[in-house]
């Protein structure tokens, strides 16, 4: 499995992408990532299965959620559901352009966390979002697409001030373009034996400098993100299919079997034998190779 880039188009003459599933259909989004935030609101249909960065989280109707920059994120739910569940990408483009803080800031919008002080910014972004929904759905004129920025523009304002928390700032030069280029680089080919040394090599930096811009920019070191990605893959092999676990740890690039082990037990707190066992019964095995 390739965890995919996505590149992002905006909804014409917005600063925005709009995006809606498709009331007859499951809401099934395989694993992506993007540079920017995203916003998603479940209006009616059932719990939909989130996973970003390998945590899985249920939200049921009602719920709003947000993804920060370049977060690997999935989305399931069952089908023959009355599916009202859309939202908003934001590039990093449109963000800095408004808010110049945001690159140094991380989204927390989890309903569960919500104090007396943000259940009412909580409950105004979903007025807002259902206003931009409505009026997408409109015949679209300059009136029209006046009102969506007007409340597009006060969803930002109000996740900066209710629901974001700062980053430590650090003095580095942030090179995005290299760390989006990388990423991809490990995306494709976290199954061979690379390490961040080989790949700061390979893009002519130092690991230290390569650290320094992944910290900055995905908030956590390039081995990190590495091992990562070979633990969301090996999750994914663990719960659709049936091949072994051994077979699993070589295919996503694990040096030994005792490593993929230590590796996904220290993630998830279980070996990955106990893991499938538990949660496999979720999910259809793909039984096509055996």
């Amino acid at each position: 499995m390739t965890i995919q880039y996505e590149n992002v188009q905006f909804t014409p003459r917005l600063p925005f992408k709009y995006y809606e599933h498709d009331a007859t259909k499951g809401v099934n989004v395989p694993p992506h990532w993007h540079h920017g935030i995203e916003i998603n609101y479940l209006v009616t249909g059932t719990a939909l299965k989130f996973v970003a960065d390998g945590v899985t989280k249920e939200y049921h109707p009602g719920d709003i959620w947000a993804i920060n920059h370049r977060v690997i994120h999935s989305i399931s739910g069952p089908s023959k559901e009355d599916w009202l569940e859309f939202g908003l990408i934001v590039d990093d483009s449109v963000l800095q352009s408004s808010l110049l803080s945001s690159p140094n800031w991380q989204i927390n919008l989890q309903n569960e966390n919500l104090s007396k002080s943000t259940t009412a910014a909580y409950e105004a972004l979903k007025k807002h979002f259902i206003a931009i929904h409505d009026l997408i759905h409109c015949q679209t004129n300059d009136v029209i697409r006046m009102k969506i920025l007007s409340h597009f523009f006060m969803v930002l304002a109000i996740l900066t001030e209710s629901f974001t928390t700062p980053m430590i700032e650090q003095d580095i030069n942030p090179n995005s373009l290299l760390v989006d280029t990388v990423m991809n680089v490990i995306n494709e080919d976290y199954s061979r034996q690379i390490t961040g040394t080989m790949i700061a090599s390979q893009f002519h930096v130092s690991l230290t400098t390569l650290n320094q811009q992944f910290g900055y920019t995905v908030q956590m070191s390039v081995n990190k993100y590495i091992r990562l990605v070979r633990l969301l893959n090996a999750r994914r092999l663990l719960l659709e299919t049936n091949k072994a676990v051994s077979y699993i740890a070589g295919e996503c690039g694990f040096a030994s079997d005792k490593t993929f082990y230590r590796n996904f037990k220290a993630w998830k707190g279980v070996t990955p034998s106990a893991y499938r066992r538990k949660y496999a019964k979720y999910h259809k095995n793909d039984t096509r190779y055996f």
